[in-house]
């Protein structure tokens, strides 16, 4: 796969760990921060209305829509999940039969080096990105894939919007009265607020 991304789709499918721990919430803030300051939409599964279709093909149509996605494998713990390597599955199925430009475009990332090869060894030829499971490790590795036309923001912009973003997380989680992130409407209140404060900011 390429190292770098331009040209696509604004919709980026982001594949994390549904943890409200603080340090997931901030992985997820940093991501969210990253792509809103590229100018792209993440999009995540909770997004999604439940139409009878049932959540596996939810999350295909939504995933085959995306020219790109993310996959954070960081969340290795008891007990073990598999969710977040099955939708890397179904990103991989994409790519494998996509032709062309509509090709399907993934990209891994991880906390730290070599994990890949022992839980997921026939990914073997992929390197993941790693960041270390800190906000400025997501924020250096999203900016070393996607481009945005006209030039990226630097990382100290982008760590600038992730804590103005950061800051707002309380209040909306007492305005939506939640302990987390993982909802519909906290969520997308969080990226609109994201992107016009990085418009604002010239990003």
């Amino acid at each position: 796969m390429p190292s770098r991304i331009s040209g696509a789709s604004a919709d980026v499918f982001l594949n994390i760990p549904y943890d409200a721990s603080a340090e997931f919430e901030a992985l997820l803030v940093a991501y969210t921060a990253s792509l809103v300051a590229i100018g792209r939409r993440p999009r995540l599964t909770f997004e999604l209305p439940d139409d009878g279709a049932g959540r596996m093909r939810r999350i295909f149509a939504l995933l085959r829509s995306c020219p790109v996605s993310f996959h954070d494998l960081s969340a290795v713990a008891l007990p073990v999940r598999f969710n977040m390597p099955f939708e890397l599955g179904l990103a991989c199925a994409l790519r494998e039969t996509g032709k062309g430009r509509n090709r399907h475009r993934f990209h891994i990332f991880d906390s730290k080096p070599y994990q890949l090869q022992i839980h997921l060894s026939d990914l073997n030829a992929l390197d993941p990105k790693i960041h270390g499971g800190k906000v400025d490790g997501v924020v250096k590795s999203v900016l070393d894939i996607l481009d945005k036309p006209g030039g990226a923001p630097s990382a100290r912009q982008v760590l600038q919007l992730y804590r103005e973003m950061n800051q707002l997380v309380p209040i909306l989680k007492d305005e939506h009265r939640r302990k987390d992130l993982f909802g519909r409407k906290i969520y997308g209140e969080l990226v609109v607020l994201g992107t016009t404060i990085a418009r604002d900011r010239g990003l």
